[in-house]
């Protein structure tokens, strides 16, 4: 009822004010959290067996994880939950500092769908000044789009082409925060919406269809550069808010795209 209320008088105040208005909660406001799914406070020395380590560094110490790319892999530094798990919706909450690195992205994929690289579904990444959320179901990764982005013989129009068919499966939002200093990341997945938060605002919302991936299998962390800590990371089942629809859409509108 109290979340309601705020609401209410938030979007209230920026119809009377014109002005845009960010609010601050600690309850997720997209999804519903439900059953526990997986938790991880980095009590220990190494990453497994909670983590599977693709490539890339990883250095548990202290509750966190420190991860970094290793420069000879050419690739992001990665690792996953293991055992995976089957979901759809679910919240996921961790908190992040990052000191060099270029990016930190939640990765969510399916291990067993074949029509895009690597099983890619969707993703949201933190850099500095900006938030990236991206379906990458039906976006970056699908396979006929990223073997022709990464084939040297499809021409720079060709690729100019491609871009613009997926635009609307990715978006940038602004964000104005010292990422050398811990903040705590919420991302909340609930059918083909995806909504992050950062410190309890929110702060970047897609809505596109590959989202609504009914078998979700894999979820984990990708960095660029180095280096970011990571901890205290939890994942919950999820459905739908029966308060979202009443307050989407002064929380998209409160976003700086």
């Amino acid at each position: 009822m109290k979340h309601g209320i705020r609401l209410a008088m938030i979007c209230l105040l920026m119809a009377v004010t014109g002005k845009t208005i960010l609010a601050v909660d600690s309850a997720p406001l997209l999804a519903k959290p439900g059953k526990p799914l997986f938790e991880d406070k980095f009590a220990r020395a190494e990453m497994a067996p909670k983590w599977r380590v693709g490539k890339g560094f990883f250095a548990v110490k202290d509750g966190a994880v420190s991860i970094a790319e290793n420069p000879d892999d050419k690739h992001g530094a990665y690792a996953y939950v293991t055992p995976g798990f089957v979901y759809k919706d679910i919240v996921t909450e961790f908190s992040v500092k990052m000191d060099g690195a270029r990016t930190c992205s939640l990765m969510v994929n399916d291990s067993k769908y074949k029509e895009s690289h690597a099983g890619h579904i969707l993703k949201a990444s933190l850099s500095a000044g900006k938030v990236n959320v991206a379906d990458w179901k039906y976006g970056a990764m699908k396979n006929d789009i990223y073997e022709k982005m990464k084939d040297t013989a499809t021409s720079a129009d060709e690729k100019k082409k491609l871009r613009a068919g997926i635009k609307d499966k990715s978006a940038d939002f602004k964000v104005d925060l010292d990422l050398s200093k811990w903040h705590t990341v919420r991302v909340e997945i609930v059918g083909d919406e995806m909504l992050v938060s950062l410190d309890g605002k929110p702060a970047a919302y897609l809505k596109s269809e590959g989202i609504n991936h009914a078998t979700k299998n894999a979820i984990g962390f990708e960095v660029g550069g180095k280096s970011v800590d990571v901890k205290d990371m939890k994942v919950w089942e999820a459905t739908a808010s029966s308060d979202w629809a009443g307050h989407r859409s002064a929380i998209i509108a409160s976003l700086s795209q």
